[in-house]
């Protein structure tokens, strides 16, 4: 009994740093309105941006329709630089709300089921689509998706010898990646968080917000520049990823910070302007230009991650000029969003897979694609949310009544059933 005690106090005394964040009371802030329309808009047009990326004729992704352009990617670069990092950022205001509702343990719990459960339902259920069109694509598969998919769960199966990249031997995640990263950098933003409320971090944080916006931008743009100078391009998402949920939950509750980006709005949209313009001259004069020498190619990089940066302050601006107020959809739309994220991408391969038999055209194609993609997903969320048992798994919040038991007993089955994929993220 002496030694449950000992270790009990043991255990609070090394986690008292972390028990006196989660469980100091504040007052949180008001409802952010233009948070939540910039969220709805954000994954929405991830929508557009992959259904662009099956005509891309130098952009890889899963699978490809027979009407590449090149013409498509300028389009695309105004949405390329910061459509990522805005994602992050609401992703590290929400985490800022949310730590302060809950406790350290409750805290845990409920967003390893929150974000692991649907991810692990969608590498299971929703991606393979993805993997069956690519490799239809690419080696010719001669077999029905529902062959496929039986071949799917056998995880030594040769037909797969090829494509082992994933969570499990070919069981990837795709376009869930964010999840994935999500619940990791939220473990690591976990352990960092008595540092984050430091009274000291915080004042700095603060009499930052109260300098120019110009400084302010300095700031910021600086640890993504050298992020972007040491680390391999072709992970470079995962850091700045990172880097802007950090951004996200340390400038939440700033409202100096707001009041700059709203007061500099009209700077944000002509820089933005700029930087598109020449982000799209660097890209085929430099990015496209095999004899681009290295200076050239670092120039070009430092413009596109300052792009990346001006692009999510000023959709911020924006939001705060337009977006600050309630609509009696918005809850609705919100609650919709994590399931139009799950599905979209495997919704917008699988009609361009089928379709793409018909030879519609470069105009009647994507336009079809785009089209029964939301109303596609919209169904899927208008039917989960009715089934308690199915909203979980698409992420969407439980609308049935129930005791606290039960929801308690809810939440175990899902760390149960998500267990075997902390182990494997871990």
């Amino acid at each position: 009994m002496k030694l449950k005690i000992v270790i009990k106090n043991t255990a609070r005394m090394l986690l008292q740093p972390w028990l006196h964040v989660f469980n100091k009371t504040v007052e949180l802030p008001l409802r952010r309105y233009d948070l939540d329309w910039l969220r709805v808009l954000a994954f929405g047009l991830l929508i557009f941006y992959h259904t662009g990326m099956l005509y891309s004729e130098n952009w890889g992704f899963h699978f490809k329709s027979q009407y590449l352009s090149s013409s498509i990617e300028n389009i695309m670069l105004l949405l390329s630089p910061w459509r990522m990092g805005l994602i992050w950022f609401i992703s590290g205001v929400a985490l800022r709300f949310i730590v302060a509702r809950f406790n350290l343990g409750m805290f845990l719990t409920t967003r390893s089921v929150k974000i692991l459960l649907p991810l692990l339902f969608g590498i299971w259920f929703i991606v393979p689509i993805q993997l069956y069109a690519q490799m239809s694509q690419e080696v010719g598969l001669s077999m029905s998706f529902w062959q496929f998919y039986s071949h799917f769960f056998d995880l030594t199966n040769p037909l797969f010898e090829h494509y082992q990249a994933g969570i499990w031997p070919h069981v990837d995640v795709n376009h869930l990646w964010y999840l994935r990263s999500l619940w990791q950098f939220t473990l690591l933003l976990v352990l960092v968080l008595p540092l984050l409320h430091h009274a000291t971090v915080q004042a700095v944080i603060t009499r930052l917000c109260n300098r120019s916006l110009l400084m302010i931008f300095i700031t910021l743009l600086l640890p993504l520049c050298i992020l972007k100078l040491s680390w391999p391009s072709d992970t470079f998402r995962y850091p700045m990823g990172a880097l802007f949920l950090l951004y996200g939950y340390l400038l939440a509750w700033q409202p100096a910070f707001y009041s700059q980006l709203l007061r500099h709005w009209r700077v944000l949209l002509g820089a933005f302007i700029v930087g598109y313009l020449l982000v799209v001259v660097g890209y085929h004069m430099i990015w496209q230009n095999p004899a681009a020498s290295q200076w050239q190619i670092t120039s070009m990089d430092m413009l596109y991650t300052s792009q990346r940066l001006v692009g999510v302050l000023l959709m911020l601006a924006l939001a705060k000029r337009f977006l600050n107020h309630d609509h009696p959809k918005l809850a609705l739309l919100n609650s919709a969003v994590f399931s139009f994220y799950l599905l979209h991408q495997s919704v917008i391969i699988g009609l361009a897979f089928y379709l793409s038999k018909l030879q519609l055209g470069g105009f009647v194609e994507p336009l079809l694609i785009l089209s029964l993609t939301f109303i596609i997903c919209w169904l899927v969320f208008i039917f989960a949310r009715r089934v308690d048992l199915l909203s979980p798994l698409l992420g969407i919040k439980v609308t049935g009544k129930y005791k606290a038991w039960q929801v308690k007993a809810g939440f175990c089955c899902g760390l149960i059933l998500v267990s075997p994929l902390i182990f494997r993220l871990i």
